[in-house]
């Protein structure tokens, strides 16, 4: 019987107990199952690290993305598959792989599809000062403008969980007013023969960057093959109404003054003075002087939906 440990959030915005204990029920007539409380995100990827070198088949994440990212991240690059339970506010990853948003459906998939299908994800490798730390987006990740917004939707965590996307509109709409605007490109990017002085780099690398609410969010129309990167050379105040419509009707923000689109990237790498936030997949990971991202073709493997 295979083994399957679940790592869950009881803090995350839509976690109850009745619905782990579903979850456990349901698991539990297929496989073997333990069940993890972590305290914190690092203990979060310790667990999942551990999960992998006692040969467990599965490890599932219930939470929102967060938990996603933080279990993911003993996963990649091992044969051990990523489940998801979805439990959080906006669940991306969820949505994007056809995971039913209903625990009990979510539960049943994971053990009707013994067949996960193995995804490619991306590496960031950050530089601050002597210390290097490597973490591993699984939708997308970014420097710059939404970094901050993270930072900022992040120090009001009740309005994070009780108000979900529309806090993180609020945030990056305070952000793109009354801070961004003045940052002068200090960020130097480069991939292949291209390099540009910057102040944000967006990565895509899935078909959906990020939702706002039901609305799902991209930099360019075009399929990442395999990453897409959307450059902002400098944020001005009188081009955030076109950004804003571009975004919310699926328009290419390459089409707006300012911005570039760089397709078909494998790697970038970039140097910051003064250092510039980063996140992947909505987690903040503090500040950066330098790093690079690099494509990792066929790295997790992940229980899907249809």
């Amino acid at each position: 019987m295979q083994r399957v440990v679940v790592i869950a959030n009881p803090v995350a915005s839509q976690f109850t107990g009745g619905s782990h204990r579903d979850v456990m029920a349901i698991l539990d007539s297929t496989f073997e199952v333990e069940a993890l409380w972590p305290g914190s995100p690092a203990e979060a990827t310790a667990a999942s690290i551990q999960a992998v070198e006692e040969d467990a088949a599965i490890v599932v994440a219930m939470g929102g993305d967060g938990m996603v990212h933080h279990v993911a991240q003993g996963l990649v690059g091992t044969d051990t598959a990523l489940a998801i339970i979805p439990a959080g506010t906006t669940n991306v990853v969820a949505r994007l792989f056809g995971i039913p948003s209903k625990h009990t459906k979510a539960a049943r998939l994971i053990g009707t599809n013994p067949h996960p299908r193995r995804l490619g994800t991306a590496r960031l490798t950050l530089a601050r000062a002597d210390t290097e730390t490597v973490h591993n987006a699984i939708f997308a990740c970014g420097l710059g403008l939404d970094a901050e917004v993270v930072k900022v939707a992040d120090a009001d965590p009740y309005r994070k969980y009780r108000f979900g996307s529309v806090h993180y509109a609020r945030s990056a709409l305070g952000v793109g007013i009354k801070s961004y605007p003045s940052v002068r490109p200090h960020v130097t990017l480069t991939t292949g023969n291209r390099t540009k002085q910057a102040v944000t780099a967006l990565v895509q690398f899935r078909e959906v960057y990020t939702y706002f609410g039901r609305i799902a969010l991209q930099l360019t129309r075009d399929a990442p093959d395999p990453m897409s990167v959307l450059v902002l050379e400098r944020l001005k105040r009188r081009r955030i109404p076109r950004i804003l419509f571009n975004a919310l009707t699926h328009r290419d923000l390459g089409e707006i003054a300012g911005f570039e689109v760089w397709p078909r990237v494998e790697s970038m790498t970039f140097e910051a003075d003064p250092p510039v936030a980063v996140q992947a997949d909505g987690e903040g990971l503090g500040i950066a002087d330098g790093g690079r991202v690099d494509w990792l073709a066929d790295s997790l493997e992940i229980v899907t939906g249809p």
